[in-house]
């Protein structure tokens, strides 16, 4: 049955290949446009229309009709000339990922002087009479002006978009890994974390599009939006800049952010180039585009070196007078949560006529740093929060996180004539990521783990002692895609695409523990090991599953309507064993192949132009995604650690997470500078990931194992105003009001809630990013050519928290509300013109006020710097207090004031 499922899809593929034309999908976008005579109003046949700079170009047809097809997204000149007429440029023309631009242009046959050619600067759009479904569309100039580091900083600009208390972003309610990451029209989202698999820097990015709404069918693999990158390319001409930045995170609040309180301007450096062009004797046929940059970021979280890992306390005496408390430390602040990266970006694009292109890609990139999150370690309660913290006093033993990724990105274009083209492409994604403290297990400077528990773990700061645990993981991800694109007539655009993707995923990790002989007996002093295969602190596996997808999409475009209808289909394989017997889950003999996983998905987005300035919208779909890796492949020997309920497994058997997403909106173009829209969304999802408990057939020992059990939903309305940039100014406001609801915030939920004896909820509670008012509104001002300056504001209501006294909860989950956020962000710049050259010198400060926003709080109190618990009797096994263990800024506040000041020169 399996084998005819798999022949069925294959045999609709090849109908696809040989019955559609063939463009990449979600890079490119079109120009539409009529050319008449303008003293007669006829259509003027055989005109010629030029993308001014480029090889594209049309003529117009019978009825004086021109289409010009995959155009990368950005700012345009056209011109239009035909024989008597005069010729017309018409300037400032913006193209947009999938949307159209309709250019209609009016010739004069009046003959003019010296073959004079008329310019014309028209307005860019205000609204976009196609868009079907809520995104928004951010270029490389905005991002230039922006107050922020990373193209992600962008993204959390956007309506409806909220960052979490994890640092997470949220679309729309959904949970973190329900964001599909795309660059250049492919896929790069992490399979194992969801995380983008590689560092896309600013400086690389043309276009960046974020769709929160209801998108296409060409778009798969998501939940709640897509955030698709379009990378740029080397031009006609040699162009190149190099930017530098340093400053420093100050606050006076050194009760809560020690060792910040004076400014170290080499506490963050950045430096940054780009260079593009042509490559030499090739006639400009052959172009590249390199970005590389290279960022030390100390960060704003500074443990002291009181301790050092050879460090030796005993706390088990109950008279304090008679702990033993070896100093050896040197006292200095040393970065708990340091960034530092390095990133490369190489771009190449060979045309071989006008009808043929190739593109390659390579990005790279270098990051180490000590990460909370603890990301490439599997879940347990005991990593969950506050790992690295407890070495605050002794920061060399806490381990660090070593991630690095590769994509290279090879398409073939095409075009077969005016009207079709095709896209393939070949694609390697890795991403890898290591944590220790020591890259060799068996290196003689890892302790025995017993020096961290003579301390009481929960409130204490590590007195000696290193990380215990090593993790490594690698996934590799090849791609081939097809995309086909043709213009079947004036009216219907119809895309279709096929996608098969291999992965291979390597999981380590294991903990440190003492080496024993051939008795059994444990060596003296302390030599590193190991734990065994069959050992449940030592977890490996090595999975192969893949995927197979392909869609169909037609854009219909009449004057009264657009529509965009599409059906997508995903397959699934895991390529992995499950247990047939969950009492006895350990037992070899006991298991089953997973069975593979599909789904059709159809797509439906309609546009009701109601004015020349006006449209309304509705779109609908199904969505379909599988479970990230980490969850599929947890614990894959399936042991589970006798004692209390402490191992969590995964299930390679789970379903695909679905979801249903209604939108309606409404554009309003006001006035000539003024923009408005409204949009009313509601997602309804099923199939979350969720946890169960289980019980062994023998004993009373208990585990964990990923299902498909977690529902929610999520409703709200967005309302933007967006003023379009004049002579000196530009501003931008967007409000949403968003409810966010499910039974459980993460898929470990119910794991946690078994271990602290609480009951799983099975109604709907707030979800832990359940903001349910969020404000983004930026201004910028342009007084002179030389000078610019940008301010951003960002306001969102309270996140939910539990309200508990003495450990024992008072009220539903989530049902308490923390205080609001408010975070101002600037960016000035003064340009200077030097030897031909423009400088610029710029300064950006980040949360300008050093504002105290609240990150996570206190369950007893709502706030993130007071607890009761400070003021509970009993004493504390360490060196601290309770005050000073529940300072912890790591968690408890968002980042305060960042100051930078650099350049940019344009080469």
């Amino acid at each position: 049955m399996k084998n005819i499922k798999t022949n069925v899809i294959f045999i609709i593929c090849f109908w696809l290949f040989i019955s559609i034309g063939n463009v990449q999908a979600g890079t490119t976008g079109k120009i539409v446009g009529k050319v008449t005579d303008a003293a007669t109003g006829e259509a003027i046949v055989g005109a010629n229309v030029q993308l001014v700079g480029t090889y594209l170009g049309a003529a117009t047809d019978g009825d004086g009709t021109f289409l010009i097809l995959q155009i990368p997204p950005g700012t345009y000149t056209l011109e239009v000339s035909f024989l008597g007429y005069q010729t017309r440029k018409i300037s400032n023309i913006s193209v947009n990922i999938d949307l159209t631009s309709k250019v209609n242009v009016k010739l004069s046959s009046e003959v003019l002087q010296s073959d004079e050619i008329v310019e014309v600067i028209p307005d860019k759009q205000m609204i976009r009479k196609d868009m079907t479904a809520t995104q928004s569309v951010t270029s490389k100039d905005e991002i230039a002006n922006l107050p922020v580091q990373e193209f992600s900083d962008v993204v959390k600009l956007q309506a409806g978009v909220v960052q979490g208390r994890d640092g997470g972003l949220h679309i729309r309610g959904g949970r973190t890994s329900e964001v599909s990451y795309m660059v250049d029209g492919v896929q790069v989202s992490d399979v194992f974390s969801g995380n983008l698999a590689v560092d896309v820097e600013n400086s690389s990015v043309q276009e960046l599009q974020v769709i929160s709404g209801t998108f296409n069918a060409e778009y798969g693999r998501a939940m709640s939006g897509i955030v698709n990158i379009v990378t740029r390319d080397g031009g006609s001409e040699f162009t190149g800049s190099v930017s530098a930045y340093s400053g420093d995170y100050i606050s006076s609040a050194d009760n809560i952010f020690p060792h910040i309180s004076k400014f170290d301007p080499l506490n963050v450096s950045n430096l940054q180039f780009t260079l593009g062009g042509p490559v030499p004797f090739t006639n400009k046929n052959v172009t590249f585009f390199l970005t590389g940059r290279y960022l030390k970021d100390d960060g704003y979280i500074m443990g002291t070196r009181i301790f050092n890992p050879t460090d030796i306390s005993d706390f088990r005496s109950d008279n304090p007078d008679k702990w033993k408390i070896e100093k050896t430390g040197d006292g200095k602040a040393v970065p708990m949560q340091p960034n530092n990266k390095w990133t490369l970006h190489a771009k190449l694009s060979y045309r071989f006529n006008p009808q043929m292109r190739i593109t390659s890609s390579l990005l790279l990139d270098n990051t180490v740093t000590r990460d909370w999150k603890n990301e490439g370690k599997a879940f347990t309660p005991e990593n969950q929060f506050h790992d690295f913290y407890h070495f605050l006093l002794n920061p060399d033993g806490a381990s660090k996180q070593y991630r690095n990724g590769l994509t290279w990105l090879t398409s073939f274009n095409h075009t077969l004539n005016p009207t079709t083209f095709y896209t393939v492409n070949f694609s390697l994604i890795r991403n890898q990521a290591k944590s220790y403290v020591y890259e060799n297990p068996f290196d003689k400077r890892y302790l025995s783990f017993r020096r961290l528990q003579n301390i009481s773990y929960g409130n204490a700061f590590f007195t000696g002692g290193v990380d215990p645990w090593h993790s490594s993981r690698t996934t590799r991800t090849f791609v081939s895609k097809i995309d086909f694109n043709k213009q079947w007539d004036a009216q219907n655009l119809i895309k279709a695409g096929v996608e098969f993707r291999q992965h291979k995923l390597n999981f380590e990790e294991f903990k440190i523990i003492p080496a024993v002989d051939s008795n059994g007996v444990e060596i003296k002093p302390f030599k590193p090991a190991i734990p065994p295969r069959e050992s449940p602190f030592n977890n490996h596996y090595t999975h192969n599953p893949r995927e197979f997808s392909f869609y169909i999409q037609d854009k219909l475009e009449l004057d009264y309507m657009i529509v965009n209808l599409g059906l997508r289909y995903d397959y699934f394989d895991p390529n992995a064993d499950v247990p047939t017997d969950l009492g006895d889950p350990g037992n070899p003999e006991k298991r089953k192949r997973a069975s593979a996983k599909g789904q059709f998905s159809p797509r439906l987005g309609l546009a009701y132009p109601i004015s020349d300035s006006g449209v309304l919208h509705f779109s609908y779909g199904y969505f379909f995604q599988m479970p990230l890796f980490q969850y599929l492949y947890a614990n894959s020997e399936f042991e589970v650690q006798i004692g209390r309920l402490k191992t969590l497994m995964g299930n390679a058997d789970l379903k695909p997470q679905k979801t249903i997403i209604y939108e309606v909106g409404f554009q309003q173009q006001i006035g000539t500078n003024l923009a408005m829209d409204f949009t009313l969304y509601y997602k309804d999802i099923r199939e979350l990931l969720g946890t169960k408990i289980y019980e062994l057939s023998r004993g009373a020992d208990r585990y964990a194992r990923y299902i498909n059990r977690d529902f929610g939903n999520t409703r709200g309305f967005v309302l933007a105003l967006n003023n379009r940039a004049n002579d000196w100014f530009s501003a931008s406001l967007d409000y949403t009001f968003q409810i966010a609801e499910g039974n459980a915030s993460e898929p470990n939920a119910a794991f946690i809630n078994q271990k602290s004896k609480q009951e799983t909820e099975k109604h709907l509670i707030p979800l832990d990013w359940d903001q349910r008012h969020t404000i983004n509104g930026s201004i910028t001002l342009t007084p002179s050519k030389s000078l610019n300056l940008t301010l951003l504001g960002r306001y969102g209501s309270g996140l939910p928290y539990t309200p508990v006294f003495l450990s024992v909860r008072r009220a539903f989950p989530n049902t308490g509300r923390s205080r609001p956020s408010l975070t101002f962000d600037l960016k000035t710049q003064y340009n200077i013109l030097l030897a031909q050259k423009k400088i610029g010198v710029f300064l950006k400060v980040l949360n300008i006020f050093d504002t105290r926003n609240e990150n996570i709080v206190y369950n007893d109190t709502g706030r993130a710097g007071y607890t009761i618990a400070t003021r509970l009797t009993g004493s504390i096994r360490g060196v601290n207090t309770l005050d000073d263990f529940f300072k912890n800024p790591a968690f408890h506040f968002a980042p305060p004031r960042e100051i930078l000041i650099g350049f940019n020169l344009n080469l």
